[in-house]
């Protein structure tokens, strides 16, 4: 059996299905809203027998596969690992799968492990209880308590029967000549988890009473880059918000987690966390998977705002509606929960759009009026011109002109002259956004092969290409594209130039591993350089 069919043996679509929207019975089906199209009466159905779904309103239909390709906006080898994390099977029986299974065990175990010091530390449950966190909201996020001694973990770990190179690995241990720490000691636990729920990193804030001013201490200490952790690609609080931010098509982000905590207790649950790290396209990707709005609320210092003004840069480029939060004083969306929930609601409700939030902080920063004009084409046109609705921008250029008394006529000649910087950097995020090249190759290669019968050709055997890998309607897409490509063309030809282009794309992830290996330092420098050069020199023959 593939590990297609092991998943959907596995898995009911019902259970995936209900993850994301809400399911009620219908005789033997089941039914909901459609999440992929504005209605009021349900035509969204789903049958466990026939292990499928169809919409009867806008024609979507497939089994978990498409669903989650679909709702997730995603490709499907992401979605083919998703449901294969949450069904526990292996895609590859390789050495690297076997690792990283086991790195995640790991991580499982150490949540587990600061859970329970969690639940023995009266000064770690009286912090949290203090910051406004119930019992409830404590559990749903896995927080918990390293101790503040130097191996209390290791000792745990070690005796679960997880290596010392393991530990290292996750990031949870630091190796000195004297041999391993914890690296995370008298702290409050945040679990980082990935989409599909599994915790990846940690977050962990030094608890008040064991601040030393005397020795650099972060406040916040995260889990480095790791094999299983890429900070750039993962946003605090996703796997908890993303059923609701496909419901409302908006999100909130904040700065920290304790933000987020609150933020989701009070009742807003469609809210992320960038947790101390800048917005990259990544998490622009993983956000316009299900939303079109986002509201921002970041610190008001200068660094806060630095990061707000970025961040709204890179949303409006992808072309997301950009908001950031009414006025909370001097206060963080935690502390103002904790005052009273009413007025997080109230500063959500009274967002500003991006341009009329920076328009205003103009206005009110320069009094002059020339230096103003200067100042909002420095500061606010660019964000105006990043913009993708020519209906948005319109409607916005009058705005401003009303605001500050500069014709629009003048505002839309600044705004010519910024045009190309702006496009240069909107091709960069596009293209950030598309289908990975290897995934499309597979995908041709594959349809190609079922369209001329190739599958005993010499060219793929050594490629280990599973021609299963896709669903038929994917398949089927591809083998009509190609149809249309060789109603010109030889297929032999082509199909030689689309396995030179994969093994090439192979070559490329081999000598990125490779050169990766080379920064870190991790290994034999001399034996790293040698490969190199032989995998160079084997790609240039491809």
């Amino acid at each position: 059996m593939n590990p297609k069919d092991q998943i959907k043996e596995n898995l009911s679509i019902t259970d995936v299905v209900s993850t994301y929207i809400r399911l009620e019975k219908s005789g033997a089906q089941f039914r909901a809203r459609c999440p992929f199209h504005n209605e009021k009466t349900p035509s969204f159905y789903v049958s466990p027998e026939r292990k499928s779904f169809h919409c009867f309103g806008c024609q979507a239909s497939g089994d978990i596969f498409s669903f989650v390709e679909k709702i997730e906006n995603i490709p499907f080898f992401e979605a083919l690992k998703i449901l294969a994390d949450r069904a526990g099977i292996s895609l590859q029986d390789s050495q690297k799968n076997k690792e990283e299974s086991r790195l995640i065990s790991l991580l499982k175990e150490a949540t587990g492990h600061f859970e329970e010091n969690l639940k023995r530390s009266s000064e770690g449950r009286e912090y949290l209880f203090s910051r406004g966190l119930t019992e409830e909201t404590i559990k749903t996020f896995h927080i918990g308590f390293a101790k503040n001694e130097w191996r209390d973990l290791f000792i745990f770990l070690a005796s679960k029967g997880y290596s010392p190179e393991e530990m290292e690995e996750t990031g949870l241990m630091i190796k000195t000549e004297k041999g391993y720490y914890d690296r995370f000691r008298g702290r409050i636990m945040f679990p980082i988890r990935n989409v599909s729920g599994a915790t990846v990193g940690y977050s962990g804030r030094i608890l008040p009473s064991l601040v030393d001013p005397s020795i650099a201490q972060g406040k916040y200490v995260n889990s480095p880059e790791t094999s299983l952790y890429h900070k750039s690609k993962i946003l605090f609080g996703y796997d908890t918000a993303k059923k609701v931010m496909n419901e409302t098509k908006e999100v909130i982000v904040v700065e920290g987690q304790m933000d987020l905590c609150m933020s989701y207790q009070s009742g807003i649950e469609n809210t992320i966390a960038v947790s101390g790290t800048a917005f990259t396209d990544d998490h622009i990707n993983l956000i316009k998977r299900f939303c079109d709005r986002v509201i921002l609320s970041f610190d008001a210092d200068s660094a806060g705002q630095n990061a707000l003004k970025k961040s709204a840069m890179l949303c409006l480029l992808a072309g997301l509606d950009v908001y950031v939060v009414g006025d909370l004083g001097t206060k963080d969306p935690a502390d103002l929960i904790m005052q009273d929930k009413e007025l997080w609601y109230t500063a959500i409700k009274n967002k500003s759009h991006i341009i009329e939030f920076l328009t205003r902080k103009a206005i009110n920063e320069e009094k002059d009026e020339r230096l103003l004009g200067k100042k909002i084409v420095n500061d606010v046109l660019p964000f105006l011109r990043a913009i993708q609705s020519p209906i948005d921008r319109n409607h916005f250029l009058k705005f401003i002109s009303q605001k500050i008394k500069i014709s629009e006529q003048t505002l839309q000649e600044e705004l010519l002259r910024i045009n190309t910087a702006i496009n240069e950097r909107k091709e960069e995020i596009i293209t950030k956004l598309q289908i990975p090249k290897k995934e499309m190759l597979v995908r041709e290669i594959i349809a190609l092969i079922r369209l001329k019968d190739l599958k005993d050709s010499d060219h793929i055997k050594d490629l280990e290409i599973d021609i299963n890998l896709f669903p038929d309607q994917i398949i089927e897409e591809e083998i009509f594209k190609i149809e249309e490509k060789l109603t010109s063309g030889n297929s032999e030809t082509y199909f030689k130039d689309l396995i030179k282009s994969y093994k090439k794309e192979l070559f490329n992830d081999k000598i990125e591993v490779l050169q990766k290996k080379l920064r870190d330092g991790t290994e034999n420098e001399e034996e790293i350089m040698k490969e190199l050069s032989t995998l160079k020199n084997i790609y240039k023959q491809v």
